[in-house]
């Protein structure tokens, strides 16, 4: 029995990927460049950190929402989004962290299948530390090198970026309090 479902279930997967191939996003050109508004949900994730006071395996978490415009291919977004730590001092507890803020770019390619993409902007911190307050305003810099994008409906993709390389700043007087993230990031995307 339990074979007989695992192969209908193949059956219907191989069947079905032809159809599922031939789906193409809404803003798709003929040439194969992506055009029109977009918009992004997406849950990020970081368990390497080169904060010197922590140990390597230092994880971060966070969501953001990201809007823009493409045209032929390239593209120009507004990028926010709240990265909460995982602290590891005496006890591992999850604090604020900071909300960022960018303006970036991107570039997509093979018919909207691969992205990278580059923003910066502000970083805000968002708890108290022992030497700074809640609001302390540094930069935030989020690059992308290849993402992949896959069509699931002619309105809607879902997007995994396997690594990125994040910096979260939100202190640059004093100590300044510098995070370096490596970040994991999933998303789905609307495009009309």
């Amino acid at each position: 029995m339990v074979r007989t479902s695992l192969a209908a279930l193949l059956l219907a997967l191989v069947v079905a990927s032809p159809a599922a191939a031939e789906t193409r996003l809404v803003s798709l050109a003929e040439d194969g460049t992506l055009n029109g508004w977009f918009a992004q949900l997406e849950a990020h994730g970081s368990l390497l950190s080169d904060v010197a006071d922590r140990s390597l395996l230092a994880g971060t978490f966070g969501g953001a929402a990201r809007g823009g415009y493409r045209w032929q291919g390239w593209g120009a977004f507004l990028h926010i989004e709240q990265d909460s730590w995982l602290t590891t001092d005496n006890k591992t507890e999850v604090v604020q962290g900071a909300v960022n803020i960018g303006v970036g770019g991107e570039y997509t390619f093979a018919e909207g299948f691969v992205r990278t993409s580059v923003a910066v902007g502000p970083s805000i911190l968002l708890f108290e530390t022992v030497l700074d307050d809640p609001g302390s305003v540094g930069v935030f810099l989020d690059t992308r090198p290849l993402g992949l994008r896959w069509t699931l409906h002619e309105h809607f993709a879902l997007g995994l970026d396997p690594i990125g390389f994040t910096v979260v700043a939100p202190v640059l007087d004093g100590i300044p309090l510098v995070q370096v993230e490596y970040r994991t990031a999933l998303y789905v995307e609307g495009a009309w």
